[in-house]
């Protein structure tokens, strides 16, 4: 959650869903048959990582192996959050065995669902974090890839803290050391230790374990005056890095966390050179900060800082919402945040735009910043970057953007009026050092990430502000991260949906992966992935149900081996789900129900709008002989979505095989779907899912078992 910053972003004006120069800039190149190598990154179909469970702002970790680890929140009003897993290089996921179903909180007693974040160590550890309602932090740990967890549910102790995030260094078994930093938003109160004393509201901390539950110094020490705390990173040699924003003079000193409209001024990293290990917190005194007191254990150095005015308050504001850090394997720093203009009020008066800041000597030094969104100059509104680091001077960075141009007359900004329409960019740079100091002039090739907008209207930058006004249905951040082969593996808010409630979008976590173009490691140069399906695609080799601590093999007759659509005429759909074995369509309740759902979903952008989510299916309730229909998705719902359902909507023509394998029909009247029988399918996915209840009895959760990858069709 953000509980500083400085306003609302809103968003007017005309728009076109891909206007020409994302075209350009989204240019797709493969590698041909004689192996010519692409400059531009190029990604395959977006994986729905769920397509039930609506939540934001998913962090992404990977592991040694290729496991792919997704977490998200989903609120405070839950208490829960989700941690999913992908074993098959991204195609599909499942939620960890270890959460309770329908949630997809690791199985302790601690609550949560505010802010959720991930780690892995060098030995295939897996760590979560989740934010407890702005109290106290809970932490867990796996050592079976999230099967089994330990968990605490005091990471903090301390009353008021917001936006935890962990790194590994090393094994924190052996010699390593698990890290988090969190922003303590109050002054000291209930459990905090009154003898540490205090520098203000809204504190940059840290604390270390090297277990993942038992964590030094409790309370966590203190640090110095922040706007947002925005990201931890370590390098080889242990030394540890902690971005956030800030207000600072113009001598480069911390005044506070942001001036009097909410604004920050400053991009800061805290460095601690050595590490830091310190069993008990320093007591803060006089007012000075740990490292005017102590600057043998770390220092401050400015990124950037904009100057105030005659009244003391930013001309500018930098963060909308975090200012991200990064590493590479050679100890390069790099950070990444969105700025604009604000006038006299704070309020917006300019274009949000990308920068990017590198620092070549451990943070110690940091060169000019460089306006990422230079290289993409149709987007005049840009937010939540984000950025990846692998060989030096090798980054990618995303972000939403949109070319509409957003402001924010009043806060907070309604958003009844907003028209724009968002997509998933990423930017990489091979060239940001250059002789082994930052590039004042790198070179960017851009590509957009999502193949349809993510999302239509506003988008608001104000944290749990937002509750007040705006649309927060993507919450308040995406992420990309490296993988293997150094390739970058996007995750973001997807809200291709119709399911709009109380002013605020549901969105679904989507997930994509690098397919071609130029690697982070230079030493593997081109990333090489398959090319992006059309028309069909395969079933994945996870077929599950996975909960309560184990992963249940799936019974043949819901293994999916394929999916598939044609146009017999111009009036109707007709899709094909293979299966292993159709003999029976008995499913056991050990795989989470006794009713079973052969499930194809796709979507369908709108020009004027958010976009549809579109379904067909096969249901058999207890074995029973099937029903067909299909339906556009609706939502289960409190003051927002929380859950995206697929109630049956229109009875349709539908068969089946009983063999082995066996082939479900389905044929689906474009009429039902939306009417455009030149419309592109996008991210066609063919699903089995088991349920508790019957379809027709209202909103119904399901459980994933297995599902292919995603597939276009274009008419």
């Amino acid at each position: 959650m953000k509980t500083m910053v400085s306003c609302f972003l809103r968003s007017s004006g005309r728009l076109a869903l891909i206007i020409a120069f994302l075209s350009a800039c989204a240019a797709t190149f493969w590698l041909s048959s004689a192996g010519a190598a692409s400059k531009t990154p190029a990604f395959g179909r977006e994986v729905i990582v769920d397509h039930q469970r609506v939540t934001g702002e998913p962090s992404i970790a990977i592991d040694s192996e290729d496991r792919i680890y997704v977490s998200a929140p989903f609120g405070f009003s839950t208490t829960a959050s989700y941690v999913w897993r992908s074993t098959d290089h991204g195609a599909s996921f499942h939620l960890v065995p270890g959460n309770v179903s329908p949630y997809g909180k690791p199985n302790v007693t601690c609550v949560g669902g505010g802010d959720s974040g991930l780690a892995v160590d060098a030995a295939n550890r897996l760590y979560f974090v989740d934010l407890q309602g702005l109290t106290d932090v809970s932490n867990s740990v796996s050592s079976d890839q999230g099967a089994t967890w330990l968990s605490t549910c005091n990471a903090a102790n301390a009353a008021g803290v917001d936006r935890p995030w962990i790194t590994a260094f090393g094994d924190p078994q052996n010699g390593g050391a698990l890290y988090q930093t969190v922003d303590q938003v109050g002054q000291c109160i209930g459990a905090c230790d009154q003898s540490l004393g205090q520098v203000g509201s809204n504190i940059v901390e840290i604390t270390r374990s090297q277990d993942g539950v038992t964590f030094t110094p409790l309370p966590a020490q203190q640090i110095e005056p922040d706007g947002i705390v925005s990201g931890i990173v370590t390098d080889s040699a242990g030394g540890v890095y902690i971005a956030h924003t800030a207000l600072v003079d113009g001598l480069g000193n911390i005044v506070g966390g942001s001036d009097a409209n909410g604004n920050d001024n400053a991009v800061v990293v805290v460095r601690f050179p050595r590490g830091y290990s310190s069993p008990t917190a320093t007591a803060l005194v006089s007012g000075q900060t740990l490292c005017q007191m102590d600057p043998s254990t770390c220092s401050t150095s400015v990124a950037y800082r904009a100057p105030l005015d005659s009244s003391g308050n930013s001309t500018v504001t930098v963060g909308q919402d975090f200012s991200p850090i990064a590493i590479d394997r050679g100890g390069n720093l790099y950070l990444t945040w969105s700025q604009a203009p604000v006038d006299a009020t704070g309020n917006l008066s300019g274009s949000s735009q990308i920068y990017m800041a590198v620092s070549t000597d451990h943070g110690a030094h940091w060169g000019a910043p460089v306006r990422v969104t230079a290289a993409t100059p149709g987007l005049q509104t840009n937010l939540f970057p984000w950025i990846a680091a692998g060989d030096p001077g090798r980054v990618d960075m995303v972000w939403y953007g949109t070319s509409t141009l957003g402001s924010c007359p009043s806060q907070p900004c309604g958003s009844g009026a907003i028209q724009a329409h968002w997509s998933v960019m990423m930017a990489q740079s091979l060239n940001a050092i250059a002789n082994g100091a930052p590039n004042p002039a790198p070179g960017f090739t851009t590509t957009q990430v999502s193949e349809v907008s993510n999302h239509y209207g506003a988008i608001c930058t104000m944290g749990i502000g937002c509750s007040t006004g705006g649309d927060r249905g993507l919450l308040d951040f995406l992420s990309v991260t490296v993988g293997l082969r150094g390739e970058a593996n996007v995750v973001w808010a997807d809200a291709v949906n119709q399911n709009f409630v109380g002013g605020t979008s549901s969105a679904l976590i989507g997930f994509n992966r690098q397919v071609a173009g130029p690697s982070l490691y230079a030493s593997v140069g081109q990333v090489s992935g398959p090319a992006p399906a059309s028309g069909s695609a395969s079933g994945s080799v996870d077929a599950f149900y996975s909960a309560n601590g184990t992963a249940t093999g799936a019974s043949t007759n819901l293994v999916i081996q394929s999916t598939a659509v044609t146009m017999p005429d111009s009036q109707h759909y007709r899709f094909s789900i293979t299966v292993r074995n159709l003999s029976t369509l008995v499913v056991s309740p050990t795989l989470g129900g006794t009713d079973a759902v052969w499930l194809v979903r796709w979507e369908v952008p709108d020009p004027h709008g958010a976009g549809h989510t579109y379904f067909a299916g096969m249901e058999s309730d207890g074995g029973a002989a099937p029903s067909f229909f299909d339906g556009e998705t609706s939502s289960i719902n409190t003051t927002h979505g929380k859950f995206l359902t697929y109630p049956p909507a229109h009875t349709i023509l539908g068969s089946y095989t009983s063999s082995s394998p066996g082939t479900i029909t389905l044929t689906v009247p474009v009429t039902d779907v939306g009417g455009n029988s030149k419309a592109t399918l996008y991210s066609i996915t063919g699903l089995s899912v088991t349920q508790a209840t019957a379809s027709s009895s209202g909103d119904t959760i399901f459980n994933q078992i297995d599902s292919t990858a995603p597939f276009d069709f274009k008419p």
